[in-house]
């Protein structure tokens, strides 16, 4: 598949996988700041993949018995009324489950699927991306890197709600501190001149004062790119050094119960003529991003699924089977917790 012969109207979830599977092998093998650019450039991708089908048609890539016997057809809600000409429950219920499925002996199947998330600390994650994108949006179009010594400048912003005013003042003080620091830079002490250099001292240009941390300068002996003013790494990423994976595993407790019990799901085999309902949780990308990991030297995903059987302790509330799926390209991994 290349530039050329690229049509998005006719690709299928599986060539959106396999495309994502190839940029996988090739990004390991590039430099660390070519890895960031091209993370960057995914971003926009990722919208390819959100809802219910992608995830759906992975899991049962990974657990194609998950229902005791192989899956004849399915489809999410909307779509397997519309394909088959079929009237569709009353609401709410015609929006219920997200996916139907039949099997080859002709049960049908409903499957609910709900992420393994923590939402409050997506909010506050996008929430310093605005704030990112706004300090970014003021430097504007960075020009060519003429400096002698700096090959790339990372910015530690601070919690501080951007002001557009503040836009053209913030331009040009971040370049004269680059300019300042660049003519200084021989002044350095030679073991650290090849290395980096923080600046957290900005008395000097109060506007970025108001909105920085500290900026940190690395050397022209660093590989850099093009985009070379920048933030060490996306705001969301950052937030995994400040918890456990306690942290995910009570989240993932949580989200477990609430789904389980939620009385939404109560009736639901009996409005949609459903033989079985059952509960996939995820983890997917929102939740690589945005929240801490729940992975460490003694606990991954099976020691999770473990937890999270132990958690429901036989009970499937509403729900005839529950599942849990590590849906990350190359990582896929389900499990029957219930």
């Amino acid at each position: 598949m290349n530039r050329e012969t690229l049509d998005l109207s006719r690709m299928t979830v599986e060539d959106l996988f396999r495309a994502k599977q190839e940029r996988r092998k090739r990004l390991a093998r590039l430099p660390f700041e070519e890895k960031i650019a091209i993370v960057e450039r995914l971003q926009t991708v990722s919208k390819a993949l959100k809802g219910e089908k992608p995830i759906f048609a992975e899991f049962l890539r990974a657990c194609p018995d998950f229902a005791g016997e192989p899956i004849a057809e399915w489809d999410v809600v909307e779509e397997w009324y519309a394909k088959r000409n079929l009237t569709a429950p009353d609401h709410p219920f015609d929006k219920r489950p997200d996916v139907i499925a039949r099997t080859v002996s002709g049960k049908k199947i409903g499957v609910e699927l709900k992420s393994w998330v923590n939402r409050d600390q997506i909010a506050e994650a996008r929430k310093q991306e605005n704030i990112q994108d706004n300090l970014l949006k003021a430097i504007g179009k960075q020009p060519p890197n003429n400096t002698q010594h700096i090959g790339y400048v990372w910015l530690s912003e601070k919690n501080v709600r951007f002001d557009t005013r503040d836009a053209a003042d913030f331009r040009q003080q971040i370049f004269a501190l680059i300019k300042e620091v660049d003519q200084n830079w021989s002044q350095t002490p030679d073991h650290e001149q090849n290395l980096w250099k923080d600046r957290s001292d900005l008395a000097d240009f109060p506007i970025l004062q108001k909105y920085l941390n500290r900026v940190r300068y690395h050397s022209k002996t660093r590989p850099h790119s093009h985009n070379w003013i920048k933030f060490r790494f996306p705001s969301p990423s950052s937030l995994k050094s400040h918890f456990s994976p306690k942290t995910m595993r009570d989240t993932l407790e949580r989200a477990l119960l609430e789904h389980r019990d939620d009385n939404r799901y109560k009736d639901l085999k009996k409005h949609v003529g459903l033989d079985e309902v059952y509960l996939l949780v995820h983890y997917n990308f929102k939740a690589f991003a945005y929240n801490p990991p729940f992975k460490s030297p003694d606990f991954g995903f099976k020691e999770a699924a473990e937890f999270a059987s132990s958690v429901l302790n036989g009970d499937g509330g509403h729900f005839d089977r529950i599942f849990l799926f590590h849906f990350l390209i190359g990582k896929e991994e389900a499990f029957n917790i219930l």
